[in-house]
């Protein structure tokens, strides 16, 4: 009954929220201003619920749900701390208290997995992109605030977190105890397959764009026919080190522009020589997000690099913690990036040239994994393979399976 009662609160908050937004942007007919009309229906919902609900309802868990409402209604990433919890809060994240790996976003009051970071315990233990967070040791989270999952996941480091999830691939619930320790994503690396040079870029470093030089020189020491540069999976990082990573491929200027309504943020400026000018294929996903999603759309509008994959997370923002008048905080979306041809990266994300429609296997380890195969078969990676076919001349545009 409690969880009915929280989800129905958190649902009245979320449209009050909601509608409060429709009204402010509506145009006047009733002769009194947007914000007099927004507040007014906030008002009517407000007190219609308090005096008529099934049970008596407690008027900060409706405000509270209100608040959370609107913060979804501006992106996924964005999150409310009221004033009563930002003590609390803020006392945590100074303690050192350290998570899994996760980069958590919220999608219709559930908290959902975006992607383990990658190298981080989360990933290791096999937490995977969508999983849907349902309990943290023990402890419901459904239509919590997003705030208060990564504070539940976070804690002493050297200490373990226990994470129950709904996996929709497999359609079951699946229990994980990771640890809470700090770690460093792998570097840069390069395999060939035949004439084609695979270069891996788990994170965006500041040893990055060494990586990226050194596996370029191997490239051309193989008489490499083409580069693929995968991404997928990448997540996080400081966006600012796309820049210089990218600058391998593009040379010097525009990788990519910050856009906001009130700061003014610098744009994003590769410098250095441009070392490849052959055949460029970069590897994206749902999981590629970040640094990642400039990276891939500077090569893909100055390098002619043909994407391939699913289409990335969009979330290449920039977010600040903007304090409010009552002693909350509000971590919000303050600028989006944009592509240096004018792709917006936020929300959508960046859709691949070439998209590859994956439906993996249950309980398989990777993404990639063809439906269908026979068990006595190896794992095959459609997407890399659509890769390794583009980077031989294959024409992009065509939907594989």
């Amino acid at each position: 009954m409690r969880s009915n009662r929280s989800r129905f609160l958190f649902v009245v908050g979320s449209v009050a929220a909601l509608l409060s937004i429709r009204a402010v942007t509506a145009p006047p007919g009733s002769g009194r201003d947007s914000a007099t009309r927004s507040l007014s229906i906030f008002s009517d919902i407000f007190s219609l619920t308090r005096s008529n609900y099934v049970e008596t309802t407690d008027a900060k868990t409706l405000l509270d749900g209100a608040y959370d409402g609107m913060s979804d209604a501006l992106d996924a990433f964005s999150y409310y701390v009221p004033a009563s919890e930002r003590a609390a809060y803020r006392a945590q994240q100074a303690s050192g208290a350290v998570g899994p790996g996760i980069v958590l976003a919220r999608r219709g009051g559930f908290p959902y997995v975006v992607a383990p970071l990658p190298g981080s315990p989360a990933e290791k233990a096999g937490v995977k992109p969508g999983d849907l967070i349902d309990t943290v040791d023990g402890k419901p989270v459904r239509n919590s605030s997003l705030w208060k999952v990564k504070a539940a996941l976070e804690g002493p480091e050297g200490t373990r977190v226990e994470i129950l999830v709904f996996r929709g691939g497999d359609e079951r619930r699946v229990t994980f105890k990771v640890p809470r320790s700090r770690f460093e994503p792998a570097a840069v690396s390069t395999r060939f397959e035949g004439d084609v040079a695979i270069i891996r870029v788990p994170a965006f470093r500041k040893d990055t764009p060494t990586g990226l030089k050194q596996a370029i020189e191997q490239a051309r020491a193989k008489s490499a026919r083409g580069v693929i540069v995968d991404v997928r999976g990448t997540i996080g990082g400081d966006i600012a080190e796309a820049a210089p990573a990218a600058a391998v491929f593009t040379g010097p200027g525009l990788v990519a522009k910050p856009v906001a309504r009130k700061v003014v943020f610098q744009p994003l400026e590769g410098s250095g020589e441009k070392l490849w000018t052959g055949k460029t294929v970069v590897l994206i996903d749902d999981s590629t997000g970040g640094a990642a999603e400039v990276f891939a759309a500077a090569l893909h509008d100055r390098a002619q690099a043909v994407t391939v994959g699913e289409s990335t997370v969009g979330m290449a923002i920039v977010q600040r913690q903007v304090s409010t008048e009552s002693g909350g905080t509000l971590f919000m979306t303050v600028a989006r990036y944009v592509s240096p041809s004018g792709t917006v990266l936020a929300g959508k994300g960046l859709a691949p040239d070439d998209r590859v429609i994956v439906f993996p296997t249950p309980g398989a380890a990777a993404k990639g994994v063809s439906k269908d195969r026979e068990p006595s078969k190896p794992a095959e990676d459609a997407i890399l393979q659509r890769g390794l076919e583009v980077a031989r001349g294959a024409v992009p545009g065509r939907r594989a399976a």
